[in-house]
């Protein structure tokens, strides 16, 4: 069975005639329109008021992709946080080893400057050294310092640090010596309070400390005073420091007392020493 086809072809537009008046209104109503928009900014009006309605629905459409875009930067946040923590660790390091340098140097320019003021106060030629065995022998305390004979060091010769005076020079080989510290119970030293002319001999006790067995009762003396070399008998320079008073003690004659006498230098004060010679 054959299908009829029609032979009429479809119109866009039904009218044969162009809407010219319906147009011509529609460009009037919208040009009124779109000038008093202008004018009074009706359309924001209109806008502002709608978006109330539809915040909450571009708020949700928003939603994944905002928990998105922040867990992303959240996480991105922690990595870069947990890079600068360890980047600051590595440089507070770094700088703390700086300032542990910087306080070396200075101790090891306080250290030069005493013995530059030592040399010109006490007129002394010094060779320095340091203290590498801190022993007891036999009972006795012995200093071991890092310089011999090659180094002109002399049976004798007088050591002292930046706190006063350490000992004697007792024993001697090509490369160490042995010293004697003050506080040996075999050392003893000519000395003159600081603050008076009382002059006395200081011998060790063997126990870190010094003493004077008989000092004159009718001699003014206090706890805290000072002890100097006397430079007697020429083998210390006068001046040098040796110890302050810590005890005064009576005796069994009324004519004396036993001073106490704590030295300014221990043999594990300080590390660095000078053996001195007097200058001829």
């Amino acid at each position: 069975m054959t299908k009829n086809v029609s032979s009429v072809s479809l119109r866009l537009f039904n009218r044969d005639s162009f809407p010219l008046i319906t147009f011509a209104l529609l460009f009037i109503l919208c040009a009124v329109m779109m000038g008093a928009d202008y004018r009074y900014q009706i359309l924001k009006k209109i806008k502002s008021e709608f978006s109330i309605a539809t915040s909450p629905i571009i708020y949700l459409i928003n939603l994944p992709a905002s928990i998105f875009l922040n867990t992303k930067n959240n996480f991105t946040t922690k990595a870069l946080l947990k890079d600068k923590i360890k980047s600051l660790q590595q440089s507070n390091h770094i700088l703390s080893i700086a300032v542990q340098e910087n306080e070396l140097l200075k101790s090891e320019n306080k250290i030069l400057r005493n013995k530059l003021r030592i040399k010109k106060n006490f007129d002394v030629v010094g060779i320095t050294a340091e203290i590498i065995l801190p022993n007891v022998r036999n009972g006795h305390s012995i200093i071991t310092i890092n310089k011999g004979l090659t180094n002109n060091i002399k049976i004798g010769s007088a050591v002292i640090n930046n706190a006063g005076l350490v000992g004697q020079v007792i024993n001697i080989s090509k490369n160490y010596s042995e010293i004697m510290p003050i506080t040996a119970d075999q050392y003893a030293v000519p000395a003159i309070m600081n603050n008076s002319k009382e002059n006395a001999i200081l011998y060790g006790n063997g126990n870190g400390e010094l003493e004077i067995p008989l000092f004159p009762a009718s001699s003014s003396i206090l706890i805290n005073d000072t002890f100097v070399t006397s430079g007697a008998g020429g083998l210390y320079p006068k001046g040098i420091n040796i110890g302050t008073v810590a005890e005064i003690k009576p005796t069994k004659s009324p004519k004396f007392n036993s001073i106490l006498v704590t030295p300014f230098s221990q043999s594990t004060t300080y590390t660095q020493i000078t053996v001195i010679n007097l200058k001829e």
